[in-house]
């Protein structure tokens, strides 16, 4: 999963592993991708959803250049009711560990992924905003995908990559990862997107021990255009999977965040969720998830979360 890595040479080895060959025998051409179905009852908020999404990704690799465009489908995707081109980009690998990416590709923001085939759960951690709970998968502090061209440096015991936007609105991203101990992987993640208004960083840890997974991480979103009347964001999760058997793994997750308005620092929203979300696989291809969420707010002005029950099917290929 996209958190676990940091090359984005690396996420195409790994996201393929499993990719159809399409074209001639031997053409570097592959597809895969996702099928999201999910059913979710948010309490009292009147939002409750049935709906999903497709994903289709094409990758092509020769020698050191390989390429990715993602394309999204349906109306709960992230990106399907107004651009379907989810990411769009060419990686060179010069080879001992140096690679260059240009394109539209994925923030190295955030432990948790942007795609539900790399979700522990169904719902983000950090899924308040200045109205209400967000919904449809969105979260309120890490950035998703954008146009740039990153540099990347992976060794045996850490990472270290640079990602600068080609947009007008200029930002850049900056991520280290650590993993000179076994199982063990820590990330630190800053970003500037002053000129847009905010800047935001995220620091994590994960464990592996046997079938437990452990992980934590903080995470932060300031606004640095108070004109616009943003909002700043902080939150922290921490998170176990356990695996009871070869199919089998159950999730839970504690996380508190607090949004607040720059301009004042007046609460908008102080408050805890719990997560406990059951999973099964299938097949190779076929997994599915339960998941509930309990809200507890300490104060604010949003709507009252309260919970969410949700159902997710996901088939991969």
């Amino acid at each position: 999963m996209k958190n676990k890595l940091l090359s984005l040479a690396s996420l195409l080895a790994v996201f393929n592993a499993n990719a159809i060959e399409i074209g001639p025998t031997g053409s570097g051409v592959e597809m895969s991708g996702f099928v999201d179905l999910f059913m979710e009852e948010r309490g009292d908020l009147a939002s409750d959803a049935m709906g999903g999404q497709v994903e289709l990704n094409f990758s092509y690799s020769t020698g050191p250049v390989s390429a990715m465009v993602g394309l999204d489908f349906g109306q709960y995707s992230k990106y399907g009711s107004s651009d379907n081109l989810e990411e769009a980009y060419i990686t060179y690998d010069f080879g001992s560990g140096f690679s260059v990416t240009a394109g539209k590709m994925l923030s190295y923001m955030g432990f948790e992924a942007f795609d539900p085939t790399n979700m522990y759960q169904y719902s983000y951690a950090y899924d308040i905003d200045a109205t209400t709970i967000t919904g449809g998968g969105i979260q309120s502090i890490y950035d998703a995908h954008d146009y740039g061209a990153s540099v990347d440096y992976s060794a045996d015991t850490f990472s270290i990559g640079i990602w600068s936007s080609l947009e007008d609105n200029a930002g850049y991203e900056f991520a280290l990862a650590y993993t000179g101990l076994e199982n063990f992987t820590a990330k630190a993640i800053w970003s500037d997107f002053s000129k847009q208004g905010y800047e935001k960083e995220t620091f994590w840890v994960s464990y592996q021990l046997g079938k437990l997974l452990l992980a934590g991480e903080i995470a932060e979103k300031d606004s640095t255009d108070q004109a616009a009347n943003g909002n700043d964001v902080e939150g922290y999760l921490v998170m176990a999977n356990y695996s009871l058997t070869d199919s089998a793994a159950i999730t839970l997750r504690y996380s508190e965040e607090e949004v607040s308005a720059a301009t004042t620092s007046s609460p908008i929203y102080d408050g805890a969720k719990f997560t406990i979300s059951p999973s099964y696989v299938f097949t190779d291809n076929l997994s599915g998830l339960v998941e509930y969420s309990a809200y507890n707010m300490d104060s604010g002005t949003i709507t009252k979360p309260e919970e969410l029950l949700a159902m997710e099917f996901i088939y991969t290929f």
